[in-house]
This record gives C-alpha cells, sequence and structure tokens, in this order.
C-alpha cells in the first residue's frame, strides 16, 4: 500500500516537471523542470525495482544531458526575457497528438510478456554485453548526434563579431 502511494506520488511529481517543461516560456526555468522530470523518472525505475537504471537515469539524463542543456540555454540570446511568439500552438499540439497516438497504438499492439514471465530478462552484464557488441554502432552514432548538436548550438548562438 505504502509502495503504491510512493509510486502516485512520485507519478504525479514527474508528470508535472514534464507540463512545466512544456509550458514554461523561460529556457533556464523549463531546463530545471526537465531536470526534475529526469528525476522523478529515475525514482519510478528506482520504485519499480530497477535501481541501476534508476542509478543510470541520473547519471546520464539528470546530470550530463541536462547540464548539457543548460549549458545551451546560457549561449542563447535573451535567455531570461524571451519573445512571445505563440504561433507554434496548435502545429505544436496537432504534432504531440499524433505522437501520443502512434504511442497508445504501439502500448496496445505490443506483446508485453510471455506467459506470466516478464518480457525483459537478463541482467547488466546482457545489457552491457549487448551494447557493446550489436548495438555499437548505433550507440556511437547517438554520441555523435549528441555531439553534433551541442557544436550547433554553440555556432548558432555565437555572436557576430561586428567589423571594423
Amino acid at each position: 500500500m505504502i509502495m503504491d502511494l510512493a509510486f502516485y506520488l512520485v507519478a504525479a511529481f514527474t508528470l508535472a516537471s514534464g507540463a512545466a517543461v512544456v509550458r514554461m516560456v523561460n529556457l533556464f526555468h523549463a531546463g530545471i523542470a526537465l531536470i526534475s522530470c529526469f528525476l522523478g523518472v529515475a525514482g519510478i525505475y528506482i520504485l519499480l525495482g530497477a535501481p541501476f537504471v534508476g542509478a543510470m537515469q541520473v547519471l546520464i539524463y539528470a546530470g550530463a544531458i541536462a547540464v548539457v542543456l543548460l549549458f545551451g540555454f546560457m549561449l542563447t540570446h535573451d535567455l531570461m526575457h524571451p519573445k512571445a511568439e505563440r504561433f507554434q500552438n496548435i502545429p505544436g499540439l496537432a504534432a504531440a497528438t499524433l505522437v501520443g497516438g502512434m504511442l497508445c497504438l504501439t502500448a496496445v499492439a505490443t506483446d508485453w510478456g510471455v506467459e506470466g514471465r516478464p518480457l525483459l530478462q537478463g541482467d547488466v552484464k546482457h545489457l552491457a554485453e549487448s551494447y557493446m557488441t550489436y548495438n555499437l554502432i548505433p550507440f556511437q552514432l547517438v554520441a555523435l548526434l549528441l555531439l553534433v548538436s551541442l557544436i550547433g548550438s554553440i555556432v548558432i548562438a555565437r555572436k557576430e563579431e561586428a567589423k571594423p
């Protein structure tokens, strides 16, 4: 009973943080809310009995990626005084509805277990072997994509130097 209550509290915190990320106009505050959302997801993993995945969530997402995002936010111009451009509300709502519908269809169509046994079996060693053997190229491509996006944000945020 207490675990159920803890799960619902952490899930509500995570959902509230995610909604705050989307609704915040100030990019810095949205980044802080994103870190809160990542920590809430880590709490859910821990409550569901996956402490290693929860720890990796804190280290990788709440730590490294959130710091990179906040670093990129700091390089943007007029961070604390954003322009109120609301022309993307309707297309954003349409895209979010489409993605949410696809996720719901995927969740309904997925076979989540076989004869009462969990779908995911194995341990951390199996997961590490999978990442470093069969999935090494996609893993490295994601790391390269993150590096390129960070460099791109620095280039975009860099002020043009005025010629004398």
